[in-house]
């Protein structure tokens, strides 16, 4: 069903309302959005300054862990008291020199929770642990001892780089030692305390709000009290991120910013809204009243006389007065149409007789062909009754051709069957002229004969041929084929002949539309009706074969096609 149209009176009404409401919506949206952007702007460059200080603080912290743990490479003490063992040294005395120095520069560095320091050879019973300064030493150093196989496993392909593991929840840095050869002999490992490493956070945002990334490992934390960590996918932190570098080693983190509501960040915004529409109220019920009695009431005058008068008072007048000048001429400009409709009517009847008349005539120029083809079927069964079936074949021919051109039923679309039998009818008379001199062979698949074609798409290209080569070498060669390819029908017309240049050059005119002296009236007319039912997808060709023939080739789109392609050709010649 058709869906009702929108009244003028609803429209206009629709329209005025809008030219109150949208304005002042504008001014409200315009301003939250403004008042949004600036509190925006300003927390974005609060947290701004406070990540990049909360960066360089963090940045800081990690190069003091950083160098320590290259420290102790450099120093030299563990690589002598190693060495000293390797040479017949007590293993007692190498625990306790590598104790005695873990105790002395970490013990009390609040930055570390624990450090400790485990030889690659198992046979070197000399692994040594401290804590630092915070509380359940004792807890820590067996966390610490429980881990270091899988710390030592992981840094046995870390050469000498620092690496960070993230392992139940807990933050190491490990780094390996050198012996004079170059070879790892021993690892460093240092459990960071997180709740004084990433202090300076705090300055940004709850911690249960900010992602962390320290090279591989992405975490957050519970809070900055515990330092507790919580391991997070690496695909969760976001694109947005503060990001910096210590010692070659990436830190970055994420902190999610609450989303700014300008309504309750400003209550007194919704009373300014609803002051100002109790204000425009009033004046927008007296813009209803003025448009009800100068538009509406108008238009349903107009309406209820236009109703009189197509319920037969033609004639009718109106004779309210208008409201208003514009609606005056309207009435005035209806009541002369009423007039002339009125007079216009009554000169109707004679011009009724005419067209009558004119329809008979009509009729008549119908009824001619009709009979030209019934005369042609009695002349066909008296030739057949006197035993001359070859002038039955070609009457019976000839009126195939008839009805093609006749195309009574007024059918745009017909089964390639039907448009064949146009052909073959055409053929048989030509035949009928040239003898055994014509030779016609056709590859059709039966299971194409069915296709729905444009009607007398084919036969005036097979007529082409054999008007402008066939007729003049007095018999020849021709070849129809039809077959799908890609959801597309393709018909081809081959016969013996050749174009020159020049001939050439007037077919390219042709099929582009030109009207060329001595062409083919035919050509053009199928190319027109291609491109017309088609569009681009309709196309016409004609060129010259290696074969010493001329191909014309139509391709054109035809619905269904796909499930008939691949079916092979059936060939026969005539």
């Amino acid at each position: 069903m058709r869906k009702p149209k929108l009244s003028l009176r609803t429209g206009l009404l629709t329209l005025i309302v809008l030219c109150w409401l949208v304005p002042m919506l504008m001014v409200v949206t315009l301003a939250g959005i403004l008042i949004s952007n600036s509190y925006e702007q300003s927390a974005r460059q609060e947290l701004d300054a406070a990540a990049q200080y909360a960066l360089r603080e963090v940045s800081s912290e990690l190069e003091i862990a950083i160098g320590d743990s290259k420290e102790v490479s450099y120093d030299g003490v563990v690589r002598t008291a190693y060495r000293g063992y390797q040479q017949g040294g007590n293993i007692v005395l190498l625990y306790r020199s590598i104790s005695d120095y873990l105790a002395q520069n970490y013990s009390r560095a609040e930055l570390y929770k624990a450090v400790f320091l485990s030889f690659w050879d198992e046979r070197v019973n000399a692994d040594a642990y401290v804590y630092g300064g915070g509380k359940n030493g004792a807890d820590i150093l067996r966390e610490c001892r429980a881990k270091t196989p899988e710390i030592l496993q992981i840094m046995a392909e870390a050469d000498t780089d620092i690496r960070f593991l993230l392992l139940d929840g807990e933050l190491y840095m490990a780094r390996n030692l050198l012996d004079s050869h170059f070879a790892p002999y021993a690892s460093i490992v240092m459990l960071l305390e997180p709740s004084v490493l990433f202090q300076p956070l705090s300055s940004v945002g709850p911690a249960e709000d900010i992602l962390l990334s320290l090279d591989d490992a992405v975490f957050c934390l519970k809070d900055f009290e515990s330092g507790e960590i919580v391991p997070e996918e690496k695909s969760a932190l976001p694109e947005t991120s503060y990001r910096t570098e210590a010692e070659g080693h990436a830190f970055s983190f994420s902190v999610a910013v609450e989303e700014y509501s300008i309504w309750q960040a400003n209550p007194w915004l919704i009373w300014v809204v609803l002051g100002t529409t109790l204000m425009v109220l009033p004046l927008l019920l007296v813009m209803i009243l003025l448009f009800r009695r100068h538009v509406s009431k108008p238009v349903e005058t107009l309406v209820q006389a236009n109703l009189t008068v197509q319920s037969g008072q033609r004639g009718y007048a109106i004779d309210r007065r208008a409201p208003n000048t514009e609606f005056g001429t309207l009435y005035d400009h209806f009541n002369d149409m009423s007039t002339e409709l009125k007079s216009q009517f009554e000169r109707s009847y004679l011009e009724q007789q005419a067209a009558q008349r004119a329809q008979i005539k009509a009729l008549q120029s119908q009824i001619n062909p009709h009979f030209l083809n019934n005369t042609l079927e009695i002349i066909n069964w008296e030739a057949r009754l006197a035993g001359n079936d070859r002038v039955g074949a070609m009457i019976e021919a000839l009126s195939t051709m008839l009805n093609a051109a006749l195309d009574r039923d007024g059918r745009t679309q017909i089964p390639l069957k039907e448009e064949m039998s146009y052909v073959d009818a055409y053929l048989y008379i030509i035949r009928e002229r040239l003898g055994e001199g014509l030779q016609v062979y056709k590859e059709i698949d039966d299971a194409l004969l069915q296709q729905m074609i444009p009607r007398l798409i084919l036969q005036p290209i097979v007529e082409n041929a054999v008007e402008h080569d066939i007729t003049e070498r007095r018999g020849g060669r021709v070849w129809v084929r039809a077959r799908l390819e890609g959801g597309r029908m393709l018909l081809e017309v081959e016969h013996d002949g050749r174009m020159s240049g020049e001939d050439l050059e007037n077919v390219r005119r042709q099929l582009s539309g030109e009207e060329v002296p001595g062409g083919s009236l035919g050509i053009r007319n199928v190319s027109r009706r291609l491109k017309l039912i088609y569009g681009e997808a309709g196309t016409l060709t004609l060129e010259n074969t290696e074969a010493g023939t001329i191909l014309a080739r139509l391709i054109f789109p035809v619905d269904g096609a796909e499930g008939r392609e691949g079916k092979g050709d059936c060939a026969d010649a005539q």
